[in-house]
């Protein structure tokens, strides 16, 4: 009898060494090394669809982003990067007249180059994609448009007088804020009455202009920061070191939207103020990603929440009160004029009334750092249009003292130029427009205080009165710009209102425009003043941080719980063995 339960013991023996050299050596024909090859890792089947990596992770699909495209006429050459943790591992395919014409692998950093030629005319439009194979992801195609027959026209024509050669696919910035179709410099500005160069546009609606029902290209031309730019670096002010920060935008666009990436970094000199210098937030770069229609409509629906500009009466869709509602054409956010705990912050700022709640402090040009380092504007942002002189610095020559002071920094006796866009896709121009007579004029806003109130309370203090400013419920109007003689529905910034009191909304409450807000995911973007430590549970899929993705998350792998399991029944057989022989030993 007892040779049969030593059998039996044997035999459980074996069976538990067999199984934890399978849990060291082999499990499920997948051989465990500290460096597995690309074809081990192909064996780890997570799922159907998606493949593990050798870092235990499963990746976002691959996302491609548009540096520069240039056209000679016969050889198209375009740059960009391509998003990714394993971007070489990622092929793109270039698909021109539902044909591939090429594919190809961007390096390890992520950056690609490619060229072909091609003797086509009118619209060459190339759709790129992006496909990591070993996860079976692939990104959102990315359209890019070379209009050979605009670029014709303008050599016919000699549009812009310039002898720049820069095509209207590379989405080069103008720097003179009515743009042009063929990317040509000039400098439409002259000496304000603080004698600072602005560069802000045309007096008159003349001279090269856009289609108002496609702003693709208008928004190509307007947006500065891109690759093809020289970039001045930028200084924290409220820091006692000397950065040299630079700011990044880039477009990319498909037939009905354009994709604006940015790093959120102005173009000038600028202070983070408290964050950075009570909190250790100061500003730094961000990853930004706004999608934006190319051909704006009027909202005409009606119904919509009125919580956020209840004079809109649900007419059209409030911006949001605390977080991003635009975009200036440097790639930096325009906030709501709410500050943290809910009031006006441009109001606090100029002591209409005291912030007992929350030490709030805007810098130059009305901006400021929030926790994160995400720099944004409340109100103002034309410092992206003001060059400091000679001897000039930011802090004592661009007046930010009083409201009254603002405009004028960037008052050339033209039109301004345009500081930004709105969500739904319209133009944001600075202080100085057209009114019905087309004098040049401060636009003022319709919007003034309740009786008794002070702007403590934020949006609820405010009320609209038709007519009082220049500008309607949205804090815009219809009408011509330099860039569109013909007209076109835009905002303003406004630090007046048509009394002469402050000029909420400042640059707008509500979009005329038909704009979907949950467009691009989760709104994360009020970390640090409507959510964050001390403040407030983030928002619905900002979990993970201002960036509303979640942090990586280990997969516990096949492996990992086939191991475990075989090692916590080895350990419980040799307790029992332990045992036996301990009992055995007595007899």
């Amino acid at each position: 009898m007892m040779m049969n339960k030593d059998a039996i013991w044997g035999i459980l023996v074996m069976i538990l060494v067999a199984g934890l050299a399978a849990a060291i050596i082999d499990t499920g024909g997948v051989e465990v090394d500290l460096e597995p090859s690309v074809e081990q890792e192909e064996q780890i089947v997570v799922n159907e669809t998606a493949l593990l990596h050798d870092d235990g992770h499963l990746h976002a699909a691959p996302v491609l982003s548009l540096i520069a495209a240039e056209d000679d006429g016969t050889n198209i050459s375009l740059s960009g990067f391509t998003i990714h943790a394993h971007p070489d591992q990622v092929t793109v395919d270039v698909v021109f007249e539902n044909e591939s014409i090429m594919q190809f692998t961007p390096d390890a950093s992520g950056l690609w180059n490619v060229s072909f030629n091609t003797n086509a005319s009118g619209l060459v439009s190339l759709n790129l994609t992006a496909t990591h194979a070993l996860e079976n992801t692939t990104s959102v195609p990315m359209v890019v448009d070379v209009d050979r027959g605009v670029e014709e026209e303008e050599e016919e024509t000699g549009s812009g007088g310039s002898d720049n050669n820069t095509d209207n696919s590379t989405g080069n910035s103008t720097d003179n804020g009515s743009g042009n179709q063929s990317g040509n410099t000039t400098d439409g500005g002259s000496d304000n009455s603080t004698g600072n160069s602005t560069d802000n546009g045309t007096g008159t609606p003349t001279g090269p202009t856009y289609n108002a029902s496609d702003l693709g290209q208008f928004w190509l031309d307007m947006f500065m920061c891109q690759s093809d730019d020289e970039v001045t670096p930028s200084d924290d002010l409220t820091t006692s070191a000397v950065e040299e920060h630079e700011c990044m935008v880039s477009i990319t666009m498909n037939a009905t939207h354009l994709t604006i990436t940015s790093n959120g970094l102005p173009n000038h000199d600028f202070e983070s103020t408290l964050a950075c210098s009570q909190g250790g937030d100061c500003t730094a770069a961000q990853t930004y990603e706004w999608s934006i229609p190319r051909s704006p409509v009027n909202d005409t629906t009606g119904g919509h929440d009125a919580a956020n500009c209840p004079s809109a009466n649900g007419a059209y869709t409030c911006a949001p009160d605390r977080s991003d509602i635009a975009i200036a054409v440097n790639g930096v956010p325009f906030f709501g004029p709410e500050d943290g705990p809910g009031g006006d912050a441009v109001a606090s700022h100029h002591g209409v009334f005291e912030e007992d709640r929350q030490p709030i402090e805007l810098g130059v040009c009305h901006g400021h750092s929030a926790q994160g380092g995400t720099y944004h504007y409340h109100a103002d942002a034309n410092c992206l249009h003001w060059h400091a002189e000679e001897g000039e610095a930011i802090l004592e020559d661009y007046d930010n003292s009083n409201p009254e002071a603002v405009a004028a920094n960037t008052n050339t006796g033209n039109h301004s130029g345009v500081i930004g866009v709105a969500l739904d896709g319209y133009p944001i121009y600075g202080f100085w427009g057209y009114d019905d007579n087309m004098n040049i004029t401060e636009m003022t806003s319709s919007y003034r205080l309740k009786a008794g109130e002070t702007g403590y309370n934020g949006i609820d203090d405010y009320e609209y009165i038709e007519g009082l400013g220049n500008l309607d419920v949205c804090n815009g109007h219809f009408g011509p710009t330099p860039d569109f003689p013909d007209g076109i529905y835009h905002y303003h910034s406004t630090m007046l209102n048509g009394e002469g009191d402050m000029g909420f909304p400042y640059f707008l409450i509500c979009y005329h425009g038909e704009v979907d807000l949950a467009d691009g995911g989760a709104d994360c973007s009020g970390f640090g003043e409507t959510w964050g430590p001390g403040i407030g549970p983030p928002p619905e899929g900002c979990e993970g941080g201002p960036s509303g993705q979640l942090e990586d998350v280990q997969l516990v792998s096949p492996v990992t719980v086939y191991s475990t399991t075989w090692l916590w029944l080895w350990l419980g057989m040799l307790a029992m063995l332990a045992v036996r022989w301990r009992l055995a030993g007595k007899a």
